[in-house]
């Protein structure tokens, strides 16, 4: 995620060129992609002899739609999709595999805070998300299938983050964001929780004002 983060942080400084503005006031569209993660549980078993691996992160993007009354103020509405968390485990001939994956629809308040006569905007935003989470798990024993299940959840949760955008020439704005939608309960224990979902993305977006 550190690792994503820099080097969308130096592809957002290769593109910044010619003069900018505070926040541009009208409706903007844009889309975005970077490091995602789901911050599913570590998996764990009790079976000295059992292999197990997992894997959480990955690309993840997002398109986007918005308003800004002026320019320190706007309204913004967002697809996510996550990149997927998995995980195995085997042992004398039984296997067992869990998949989760996320996708959500946010709606969010912008604040934007220009950075002197720098052309920088530094945002923060929160609100809410309609979040879709889905459990598949499967099992088999010597080759043969003996469980394929799923379940879906969905939620409103909170979500939030920061970034810093630029407007790199007229009608196109870049920005680098991270941000978060919270989670709820104890995915050991609760088939309905859902994991904390991270994204840091590289957006590139056209403004209609």
């Amino acid at each position: 995620m550190k690792k994503m983060t820099k080097i969308s942080a130096t592809v957002a400084s290769l593109l910044i060129v010619g003069a900018a503005n505070a926040a541009t006031p009208g409706v903007y569209v844009g889309a975005g992609a970077g490091g995602s993660i789901l911050r599913t549980p570590d998996v764990t078993t009790s079976n000295p002899i059992a292999s197990t691996s997992e894997k959480r992160g990955g690309l993840g993007g997002r398109i986007f739609a918005g308003y800004n009354f002026n320019k320190y103020f706007g309204l913004e509405a967002a697809f996510a999709a996550f990149a997927s968390s998995s995980a195995k485990a085997s042992a004398l001939g039984m296997s067992a595999s869990e998949k989760y994956s996320q996708n959500a629809l946010s709606l969010v308040g912008k604040g934007y805070l220009p950075l002197g006569e720098s052309g920088f905007n530094a945002y923060a935003l929160g609100g809410v998300s309609e979040v879709y989470g889905e459990d598949r798990y499967k099992r088999s024993y010597r080759g043969t299938q003996l469980a394929n299940n799923s379940q879906t959840t969905r939620a409103l949760r909170p979500t939030y983050g920061v970034g810093v955008s630029y407007d790199v020439a007229d009608h196109m704005t870049t920005s680098l964001e991270v941000s978060r939608i919270q989670g709820k309960g104890n995915m050991k224990t609760d088939s309905h929780a859902i994991p904390n979902a991270d994204m840091a993305t590289l957006n590139l977006g056209y403004n209609f004002g």
